[in-house]
């Protein structure tokens, strides 16, 4: 794959995670702390994400380690990190037998959005990291860094590079500038005659035109009705929300246009 961040972000420099040490792999541990809520409906702890392993910390993991059944240490070594950080490797698990390229897009969609990624803070955060290949904050929103990733991890399942498809880019008017150039972009207008289909991109636009502001992978077709999967949103369709979701977006109604990846 190119976008490769997601491996650091499964694995710790420090071997043992325990009472008394600081860092980002203390950080780390405490994100995971609190995205487990996402994941499991019975979670209920959370932590002040500040680096620093305290007794807060170390009861807060002998919990976890208590839910999950694992030896009860408060102290994080290879079994509960690897079981803080499962939502993560599902999300990367590779899917083989799903054939075409828009049925691997769709399913590796899917896949994260089961694993609940999210951001804290403004565009911060471990799944942030991985979509943006390390980058996070403020100045990074990561809509096109969630599609973009959804879409090597297809086009890798067949042997292929997704930037022979669109360009490396986490901005959307470069991405649909690039559509638009190429003869890839249905435009919104043209979107009631041309076929929209499972797999392609959806880009909401912003006058004046070639002004793009965000961006999903598009899972199903109902009529004037796309069924999305996106990222940096949230159950309202903002283009700086919180999460991956699931969402349904009518491109009568909205300035939609679709990015063509075949």
């Amino acid at each position: 794959m190119i976008k490769k961040q997601y491996l650091l972000e499964l694995n710790t420099e420090t071997p043992l995670i325990k009472s008394g040490q600081q860092g980002k792999d203390v950080q780390k541990v405490q994100e995971w702390i609190n995205l487990w809520k996402r994941v499991d409906p019975l979670w209920k702890l959370s932590l002040v994400m500040d680096g620093d392993f305290g007794p807060v910390s170390a009861s807060a993991v002998k919990s976890f380690q208590q839910h999950h059944g694992l030896a009860v240490d408060g102290i994080v070594g290879n079994i509960t990190w690897r079981k803080l950080t499962e939502p993560m490797k599902n999300a990367y698990t590779r899917i083989d037998g799903e054939g075409s390229l828009r049925k691997l897009v769709v399913a590796y969609a899917r896949q994260h959005l089961a694993a609940s990624p999210r951001e804290f803070n403004q565009n911060e955060g471990t799944w942030v990291r991985a979509y943006m290949d390390g980058n996070e904050g403020t100045k990074w929103p990561w809509c096109m860094g969630f599609a973009q990733m959804v879409v090597d991890q297809a086009t890798f399942t067949l042997e292929q590079r997704f930037t022979d498809l669109l360009p490396a880019s986490y901005s959307c008017d470069v991405v649909g500038s690039y559509g638009l150039n190429q003869g890839k972009l249905i435009e919104n207008a043209a979107l009631r005659k041309k076929s929209i289909e499972e797999g392609d991109l959806f880009l909401n636009v912003r006058i004046p035109k070639a002004d793009w502001t965000h961006v999903g992978i598009i899972t199903g077709v109902d009529g004037d009705w796309i069924e999305t999967i996106e990222g940096n949103t949230n159950d309202e369709g903002s283009r700086e929300g919180y999460e991956v979701c699931a969402r349904r977006r009518n491109y009568k109604l909205k300035k939609i246009d679709v990015f063509k990846l075949l």
